[in-house]
């Protein structure tokens, strides 16, 4: 295989050793001779201390996910809805190749993957108080990664009843 690919690892980063399992990851991949590596825990926008918003978490990934000709992805966590997120933006990114090895010109790429209009509801009722604890005693947490993927085409509401008046709008 090339070792010059770009390589991006997909893969929890919510535990010590989920965040230390990703730097030995990093660690292997170099060791066999690849190069170019992009490893989330190891960028600037997932950087907890500097309070990374939704959307440069997001960007800042999504980013190299689309630039990458390899994604290594861990799914032991099924709970990690940020690496879902990633793994769909591969998924997407194979099929419009698969569509254009199959002789698909734009228009009909764009006819077959039609704009979405995308509306979320996110009604977990912890939400509304979750500001008021504090350290391990909140009560809740969204992967921001998954919430800007959201947000960057739609909207999420916070019911389903919200979900219904946007659409019947």
């Amino acid at each position: 295989m090339n070792k010059n690919k770009k390589i991006y690892i997909a893969g929890s980063l919510f535990s010590e050793a989920e965040v230390a399992q990703r730097i030995k990851e990093g660690e292997l991949l170099k060791k066999v001779g690849f190069e170019y590596i992009y490893n989330p825990i190891q960028a600037p926008c997932n950087s907890k201390e500097d309070l990374p918003t939704a959307e440069d978490i997001f960007w800042g990934d999504t980013k190299e996910v689309l630039e990458s000709e390899i994604v290594v992805i861990d799914i032991s966590n099924p709970l990690d809805a940020g690496v879902f997120c990633e793994t769909g933006i591969a998924w997407a990114c194979n099929y419009i190749h698969r569509l254009a090895n199959e002789g698909k010109n734009l228009d009909e790429v764009l006819n077959i993957m039609k704009e979405k209009m995308v509306v979320a509801h996110l009604s977990d009722i912890r939400k509304s108080t979750s500001h008021r604890y504090n350290g391990n005693h909140i009560p809740v947490g969204f992967n921001q990664f998954a919430v800007a993927c959201i947000e960057d085409v739609g909207v999420i509401k916070d019911s389903f009843n919200e979900v219904l008046e946007e659409l019947n709008d």
